[in-house]
């Protein structure tokens, strides 16, 4: 649909160059161009149904405006009148703010509570636009020009107009978000407006406007690109959120930030060649001391965001510690707890895939800790959580409960087995040997599995049905489904060479 579209706008836009120029022919072609424009930014609205249409309504409120403005314009053509000010005139800048309010709700979606600080930045960028607009456009024109207030006011009004959409524009061009084909379209089309404004502006001060000519053609060019770029698909990431952290003084920002700062002082200077030499020293130290004030600022940001990722890291290293076990690092049960409520929530009518949960008890651990020491104790559970760790699936997750209990949680099973699946590679890589110091260890476990669909049990209560499934398996030589699991004798063979004194105390069998 927007290929057609496109295709017909440049069909129509080339056949209204051709046309003679100031004819009713061509004012009539011009028009409906202009309000199929606003016929395709409503038939996108509709065909690829945006999550958020506010802006492009606006928008197309705009474009109507313009539209009418353009018809009263061609009323008072062929009546013969070219009259300034004129109801025309109302249209044509009553269609700003619609633009300017769409453009701003583009911005606010697509930030997402992110960078607003560009938007800061961007109104910078504007103040200074606006400066030179009326140092190099507005203000020569103006002089010696023979305008009622009213008049002078409606010259006026249209580059203040358009300094406001280049505020929005540039708030839309630096803020983050998806730059689609859409994305594109909107920001040509506020480009040829602009441009198209301004030699509108000129002309129409010192009389040289004729209409048909090429500025026309930029009008509809720009109406042409914002129509297309509502009926191109991509328009629907216009509006979708994109949150950010917040960006600090970069060197890009740093440097258009220089450069609006030195506007105003530099325009002192360059305006008045015959400037008061007093005048021109305050000019160059004011442009001078906004430098230095930007590089003191850039330093205490620089100082700010060092301080902000300092504690950044030390947070996510206290939510770590607050939420993991500190010698396995694996998850502590008050997060083990947490999220097996979550996985045991209800769900959506059809998501009726099981939730299990492994509760793993090292056998004999207790013996192991009086004989090898504490030390060797912790080692041996460290290993454990890493052989644990290392079978789970993608999205599992595995807890050390306390002492020497662990916790696997799946979170989403097809069938029982595979829970049992998973239990077999678990107690299949605990029965490796396992080095600790002078020691080799083969440490075995009991497994109780307990299995349930979501919404209809707790997790203390599934917790507690593993638990007890675990103790089961514990006098159980052959395994039982979904709740008892293999419970494998526990040995501890020393390593070959470790000293006498160390195998005796242990009380262990020598390998």
């Amino acid at each position: 649909m927007w290929g057609v579209a496109a295709v017909l706008a440049a069909a129509l836009i080339v056949l209204h160059t051709t046309l003679p120029t100031g004819s009713l022919e061509q004012s009539l072609l011009y028009d409906t161009t202009a309000a199929l424009a606003v016929v395709g930014i409503l038939a996108g609205i509709v065909l690829n149904r945006p999550s958020r249409r506010t802006p492009w309504i606006l928008i197309a409120i705009g474009q109507a405006s313009f539209v009418v403005g353009d018809v009263l314009w061609v009323y008072y053509e062929q009546i013969g009148e070219s009259p300034f000010p004129s109801m025309a005139d109302v249209f044509y800048l009553g269609g700003y703010p619609f633009m300017a309010a769409g453009l701003a709700l583009f911005i606010r979606r697509r930030l997402g509570g992110g960078d607003r600080a560009g938007l800061l930045d961007a109104a910078i960028l504007t103040t200074a636009a606006a400066m030179l607009t009326w140092a190099f456009v507005m203000a020569p024109a103006l002089v010696g020009a023979e305008l009622s207030p009213l008049e002078l006011a409606i010259s006026a009004a249209y580059p203040l107009a358009d300094i406001l959409l280049i505020g929005v524009a540039t708030g839309l061009l630096t803020t983050p978000g998806a730059r689609t084909p859409a994305f594109g379209l909107v920001a040509g089309s506020l480009g040829l407006l602009l441009v198209a404004d301004q030699v509108y502006a000129l002309q129409n001060l010192d009389g040289t406007y004729v209409s048909g000519g090429m500025i026309d053609t930029l009008y509809l060019l720009s109406y042409a690109a914002i129509g297309v770029a509502a009926l191109h698909p991509s328009m629907r990431a216009l509006t979708e959120p994109h949150p950010v952290p917040v960006t600090w003084l970069g060197p890009m920002r740093l440097l258009f930030l220089a450069g609006a700062m030195l506007t105003g002082p530099f325009l002192v200077v360059l305006l008045e060649p015959e400037l008061d030499p007093q005048l021109f020293v305050i000019g160059l130290a004011t442009a001078l001391l906004s430098l230095l004030v930007l590089g003191r600022l850039a330093g205490l940001v620089g100082v700010l965001e060092r301080d902000v990722a300092h504690r950044r890291v030390l947070e996510e290293r206290l939510s770590h510690q607050a939420n993991h076990d500190p010698l396995t690092s694996l998850a502590n049960r008050r997060l083990f707890l947490a999220e097996m409520a979550d996985a045991l929530g209800p769900r959506p009518a059809g998501a009726d895939r099981e939730v299990a949960l492994l509760y793993l008890d090292l056998d004999n651990f207790k013996a192991v800790n009086d004989d090898l020491g504490h030390i060797v104790g912790d080692a041996i559970l460290q290993g454990v959580a890493d052989r644990v760790r290392g079978c789970l699936r993608g999205g599992d997750l595995a807890a050390r409960l306390g002492g020497d209990e662990f916790g696997i949680l799946l979170r989403e099973i097809g069938e029982e087995r595979q829970a049992d699946t998973v239990a077999d590679r678990i107690l299949a890589a605990l029965a490796e040997p396992l080095t600790v110091g002078e020691s080799v260890v083969i440490p075995a476990a009991s497994v109780g599995i307990a299995t349930a669909l979501p919404g209809r049990v707790s997790a203390d209560e599934l917790l507690r049905d593993a638990d007890a499934a675990m103790y089961r398996a514990k006098g159980l030589p052959s395994r039982r489904h979904r709740v008892a699991a293999t419970s494998i004798e526990l040995s501890f063979r020393p390593h070959p060479e470790a000293a006498p004194d160390i195998r005796a105390s242990a009380g262990l069998e020598s390998a």
